[in-house]
């Protein structure tokens, strides 16, 4: 009987979640069928430049000729630093991400340099961090500690492309601490991409740590080449362990949410062709949808915060 009594419920929860899930994509589909939003009239230039002065203070910037955000060299996430905890806590956040973090001695500190690529919510994108500890803070447990960021003098020469089944979806290159790309509305598996990375390192010294922690992570001589200081790494499925909260049920169901989300915030930009008016109209069309944008960049890229909008 109490077997039967929970099956009930069980059932009856479903239902008044699928219920709830088409009441809100029918409440959002309504919302697109509104006319096109009166804009302000502004050049594409004068646009990018509203939108870039508005997302400064959250750590970005925003490419008009690739139509991709980054992040900034003087971002405020530099003063946080970076750890495995942070890895953990992507998945609950909608970030489905390879990561793969390269541990290295040099010059009395212990480095890690991680790449990442994947689906950053309503973002497909992918990054390269640069972080260090002293080596006095050593420890058994060093892959959970939060490492520092590095700093100006530290930073490296850094060349990326993001590749989705064969397509580029962005090329960044700079020196940088923590070189970015993020295609807001594209939805992506992390499988389907793949990164071609270029570190220029400090000295041959720096190169050979780095190469012996690239190959205890598990890479391969034909997954990566080496030039003089410069190497080069084509990233396409991740060696080192993945964080535990990426399981596979959980990622499929924060993937399927990923990509309704991608799919709406399209339809509802769909009247748009530049980043400035699609945030404008999404904020206005699809409140709900602009709300997630916000906390997942206060999390992890700056599109806003709790007391700031970015349009």
């Amino acid at each position: 009987m109490e077997f039967g009594y929970a099956c009930f419920i069980l059932a009856l929860y479903v239902l008044l979640v699928l219920i709830g899930i088409a009441v809100y994509e029918h409440w959002e589909k309504k919302k697109l069928c509104q006319r096109p939003m009166q804009l302000p009239v502004l050049t594409r230039q004068e646009k990018s430049r509203k939108l870039n002065e508005m997302i400064a203070p959250f750590g970005f910037a925003y490419d008009n000729k690739q139509d991709i955000f980054y992040s900034r060299t003087d971002s405020w996430q530099r003063s946080f630093g970076y750890g495995r905890i942070y890895d953990e806590g992507a998945a609950p956040l909608n970030m489905i991400i390879d990561c793969e973090p390269i541990y290295f001695e040099y010059d009395d500190k212990r480095w890690m340099i991680e790449f990442w690529k994947g689906q950053y919510g309503i973002t497909t994108g992918g990054e390269v961090g640069i972080y260090y500890l002293p080596k006095k803070e050593e420890t058994a447990l060093l892959p959970e500690l939060l490492y520092h960021c590095v700093e100006d003098e530290d930073t490296l020469r850094i060349k990326s492309i993001l590749w989705k089944k064969g397509r580029q979806l962005y090329f960044r290159r700079g020196y940088h601490w923590w070189l970015t790309g993020f295609v807001l509305g594209e939805f992506s598996r992390p499988k389907d991409l793949e990164m071609d990375i270029e570190l220029t390192l400090k000295d041959a010294r720096m190169r050979d740590a780095f190469l012996a922690g690239l190959q205890e992570a598990g890479y391969g001589s034909g997954e990566y080449r080496v030039a003089g200081t410069t190497v080069w790494i084509h990233f396409a499925r991740p060696h080192t362990r993945q964080p535990l909260t990426r399981n596979r049920m959980f990622a499929a169901i924060k993937q399927w949410e990923n990509k309704r989300n991608c799919r709406l915030y399209c339809k509802a930009t769909k009247d748009y062709a530049n980043a400035y008016d699609k945030l404008l109209a999404l904020k206005v069309r699809m409140p709900l949808l602009f709300g997630k944008l916000k906390r997942l960049g206060s999390c992890r890229f700056g599109l806003g915060g709790a007391d700031h909008d970015p349009v």
